[in-house]
């Protein structure tokens, strides 16, 4: 919650007051000039405070310095001497830390929510009774905004992973007791005893309230504050913050705090209560505008948090205290308030000094409120090995000793010896985490409530740096992913890093979100592809179709991009006499255009047919994302008379084929074909040659599509697919393009690689170029490829080797064959054999490619020998070193039953170790095994005309050719 400027501006009026705007960073000069006692009086006194046990030893101490560092400060002037003992001498005794455990956990952080639920912004309260909690006026100003606010202690970060512990929650009890005042800004009030999960609030102890003005903290020291910036999980900012000034009733003190620190408590060294934090002095330049940290002028959008801040500001204690007293006896929940001034210092259970807390006198706490037990096998003084000194206590810390007199290296000596050892309490076997189906109902019902930034909560699993984990996980999907601070100014609830023992990993709409956001469910259902059987759709064979299997001499140049697919293409087309013959699903390379224009405009050339998808990709006619349409206007500019073109009609009930028309051939004269994985593209067919030069091919291996193709001469094949492609046209002669109407999106530009990937070893792979006897078997859908390729499948006996852009587990409603293809291939691995996938992480829908590797892992396949390849956009398989298929089939259900797409299947050992040494190369230097890093970035923008900075447009046809 961003501070009103009134405020802030109250707070800088008495900073400047006393010259804080140009008091240096340290001025210890100046200590004691609030106090009662002189400066020299005040060092001497805290200096033997510090130095003495406490009476009942429930208090910590400061390790005295050696005598050789005391009698060097002798000597200086008493400002210097402070500084020895106040200032740079910051040793404490280990159980410091461990009382900073204790007071963190009457710390919470305060969701502050609108009338509706949503969230108006984040403060910090603690308590300081058993039931009444502190925080500022302006987090709480009225009983209103209490009813509907909630405390939330524990939300902390775990030590090992860093991600966030969640907490318990509170309702405030405004009804039984409230308290507020507008110009010592504090509001007091009542917390449910048991919280909603059923916890109970005597588990968090609270702070005991000490009337001591004068003693409690003097400038010069350093105060410590436990805090949730920013609603961030609990920080603590210790030691460093020095005490400034101690105008009447507040105290003046540098630290780092931010919005949401409001209400924080400042303690100090004894980890007694000495202020209610409530407000800064923020940076401003000669015109008066806010700072950031980097001394630019702060903006709003860049978060509450990036305020540069010079001095802060509490509410002392005593002055707090004073103005409850005056309270009159009929203040409503009187005896809730009276327990904080109860008499006598809060005893420190048995337990808790068994453990070795020795805790502050101003922390309260009840049996069970510290969860620190000592560590099996402990002991109660420190193991001296070699002059170190370690202490076995939830954090393990070890103090070199030096040379100390009577010490050896092998000597056990506690240095704590009132405190009686217990037996260690046995640890509790951990609770089973419940079952994913229910706590992924619960997260529906819970963190889902009332929200209309999360799209889904799905079932996931756990990546980190390493790679996919063997832990599930929540995947929460919204609608943008923010930071903290853009979420607390957009008031929208941070989403906890946990639930129900399961991590919440929270990601970014998958490209079908956003269309199911922008046109509705009906209408994206239309454009994605969904279930249907091939008596649903138009197409049938043509006449003199035949796809058996063709045995004979040819000449095969497979071949692949981004190494030779250009060249060997460009010369392909050339070569043509009389006739070219061509079907692709997306045709934008302006470079293949004016190659096909050459060479139907030689003399003698009779007909150039092109058979096209009918969708257009581009929204609107936008110059950035040219579509096929475009392209061939452009040609009839020229060779009107020899051009003819079919756009296929799609749909499940009255289309031609189903969803798309997928299929990437070209057909020379009669005589030989080009069929390919990759469309007419300039990422599938790059100009550049990189023949030799490695960094080329290194840097388009990054940023072009990795494709398998093959020109084949023959005129046995050649007439099949001839036959095939004109058969198509002949049915849609007269349909026309299709405008999708789909919203204008942006990307992410795909960020350039790391430098230690980018000398990843790359090879060269020169065309397999070779005439003789082959086995090849043509592969059409809706005709055949289900079959062929299942019972290919079913004859693995030692490998599969699987590079695809698209690899789609079956649904409840796939084609029964296809579900059992899938079921064989992994029936293949789990037996042992190699199996191993690698498929397109698309820059463009980072969200979706993360959930199809997570139902590859669910189906049953093994992540470990599953990658993901930018740019992977080629279609094959390699089979027990032997077969070879290529072309443009997506393992998908639509593209394995219902959309029109070629292939070929080679009974070929020479070919077959082409490709295999193809699938390797990727596999090692290419492709790589998904971390939590994989998943990041890929923003997707709504805007119109022109790309956000960073951001490039979005290709639809593209993305759907991977559906």
């Amino acid at each position: 919650m961003l501070l009103d400027p009134s405020i802030v501006e109250e707070v800088k009026k008495r900073w400047k007051s006393y010259g804080g705007d140009v008091r240096d960073a340290r001025d210890l000069a100046s200590i004691g000039n609030t106090a009662a006692r002189p400066a020299d009086a005040t060092v001497e006194f805290w200096k033997r405070r510090a130095l003495a046990p406490s009476p009942d030893g429930t208090a910590f101490r400061t390790i005295p310095p050696t005598e050789s560092l005391l009698i060097e400060g002798l000597g200086l002037p008493v400002d210097r001497r402070a500084e020895r003992v106040l200032g740079t001498s910051d040793l404490l005794e280990v159980v410091f830390l461990e009382a900073a455990l204790a007071v963190a956990r009457t710390v919470a952080r305060i969701r502050v929510n609108g009338t509706t639920g949503s969230l108006l912004g984040y403060g910090t309260g603690f308590l300081v009774s058993p039931r009444l909690l502190l925080t500022n006026w302006h987090v709480l100003k009225t009983e209103t905004v209490a009813a509907i606010a909630t405390a939330e202690f524990g939300y902390e970060t775990r030590l090992g992973d860093g991600a966030a512990r969640d907490g318990s929650i509170f309702r405030l009890r405004p009804d039984q007791f409230f308290l507020s005042q507008q110009d010592l800004d504090f509001a007091l009030v009542a917390v449910e005893q048991t919280g909603t999960a059923g916890q109970s609030l005597d588990a968090y102890g609270f702070n005991k309230l000490v009337d001591d003005d004068v003693d409690l903290i003097v400038k010069g020291q350093f105060a410590n504050i436990i805090q949730h910036p920013s609603g961030q999980p609990k920080q603590l900012a210790f030691r460093q913050n020095e005490v400034l000034e101690k105008p009447a009733n507040f105290l003046h003190y540098r630290t780092d705090t931010a919005p949401g620190s409001s209400g924080a408590p400042v303690f100090n060294d004894q980890w007694q209560v000495v202020a209610l934090h409530r407000a800064g002095v923020w940076a401003t330049n000669a015109a008066g505008q806010i700072l950031a940290v980097d001394n630019t002028v702060w903006r709003e959008s860049i978060g509450e948090d990036r305020i540069k801040w010079l001095s802060n500001e509490g509410v002392r204690i005593p002055a707090l205290l004073a103005r409850w007293r005056e309270q009159p006896s009929s203040l409503r929940g009187r005896e809730l308030l009276e327990a904080v001034f109860a008499p006598g210092v809060p005893a420190v259970t048995e337990r808790m000094k068994a453990e070795g807390a020795h805790l502050s006198q101003g922390v309260a706490a009840t049996p069970g409120a510290l969860a620190h037990p000592k560590p099996q096998g402990a002991s109660d003084g420190p193991e001296i090995v070699d002059g170190v000194a370690t202490w076995n206590i939830p954090l393990r810390i070890s103090v070199s000793l030096g040379n100390l007199p009577g010490v050896t290296s092998s000597s056990t000596a506690p240095v704590v010896s009132e405190l009686p050892a217990v037996a260690p309490a046995p640890t509790p076997a951990p609770a089973p985490a419940p079952d994913l189906a229910t706590v992924l109902r619960r997260a529906n019902e819970v963190l889902a409530a009332g929200r209309d930034d999360i799209l889904r909560i799905r079932a996931g699993w756990q990546f980190d740096e390493n790679g996919v984990t063997d832990k599930r996980a929540l995947v929460v999907v919204v609608k943008r992913k923010r930071s903290p601070a853009e979420l607390a100014r957009a008031a929208i609830t941070e989403l906890p890093r946990t639930f129900e023992g399961y991590p919440v990993d929270v990601m970014g709409p998958s490209v079908e979100d956003v269309l199911r956001m922008e046109l509705g469910p009906q209408r994206t259902e239309s454009l994605l592809p969904g279930s249907v059987s091939p008596e649903e759709i138009k197409y049938h064979p043509p006449e003199g179709l035949s796809l058996k299997p063709v045995r004979g001499t040819m000449r095969v140049v497979a071949h692949v991009s981004p190494d030779a697919g250009w060249p060997v293409l460009s010369a392909f087309i050339a070569d043509a006499r009389e006739q070219l013959v061509g079907a692709m699903y997306e045709f934008t390379a302006s470079h293949i255009r004016d190659a096909l224009v050459t060479a139907a405009s030689k003399p003698g050339f009779k007909k150039l047919t092109l058979v096209l998808d009918s969708t257009r990709g581009s929204a609107g006619n936008n110059p950035l994302t040219p579509d096929s349409e475009a392209m061939v206007r452009k040609m009839r500019e020229t060779i009107d008379t020899k051009l003819e073109t079919a756009w296929v009609k799609l749909g499940s009930v009255n289309g031609w084929v189903n969803h798309d028309y997928h299929i990437k051939v070209l057909v020379r004269d009669g005589e030989a074909l080009w069929l390919s994985s990759g469309n007419w593209k300039d990422s599938g067919q790059p100009t550049r040659d990189p023949a030799g030069d490695e960094d080329a091919l290194r840097t388009m291996l990054r940023k072009t599509n990795r494709e398998w193709h093959a020109v084949i001469e023959h005129p046995g094949l050649a007439k099949t697919y001839r036959t095939a492609i004109l058969g198509d046209f002949e049915a849609n002669r007269d349909t026309r393009p299709e405008e999708l109407g789909l919203p204008e999106l942006y990307v992410e530009s795909r960020p350039l690689p790391p430098a230690e990937e980018a000398r990843e070893p790359v090879r060269y792979f020169a065309p397999f170029d070779e005439r003789r006897e082959f086995s090849v078997r043509p592969i059409l859908t809706p005709d055949n490829y289900i079959d062929v390729v299942l019972d290919a499948v079913r004859g693995v006996s030692s490998a599969l080797l699987i590079q695809n852009q698209s690899l789609a587990t079956p649904t409840e409603k796939a084609d029964p064959r296809y579900r059992e293809l899938w079921e064989t291939i992994l029936a293949k691995q789990k037996r042992g054999f190699d199996v191993r996938l690698i498929f397109r992480i698309q820059d463009r829908d980072k969200a979706g490619s993360r959930e199809m590797f997570e139902a590859l892992k669910d189906f049953g396949l093994d992540a470990k020998r599953i990658k993901i390849q930018p740019g992977c956009h080629t279609k094959g398989m390699v089979i027990d070193g032997r077969h070879v298929l290529l072309g443009s089939h997506n393992l998908t259900n639509m593209g394995a039953t219902t959309n029109r797409d070629a292939s070929l299947l080679f009974d070929d050992v020479g070919l077959a170790a082409y490709f295999s040494a193809l699938f390797e190369h990727d596999w090692e230097h290419v492709a790589t095994s998904p971390t939590a890093a994989s998943w990041r970035g890929g923003e997707i923008a709504r805007a119109a005309g022109e790309a956000p900075e960073g951001f490039e447009p979005f290709d639809w046809k593209a993305w759907l050719e991977a559906r």
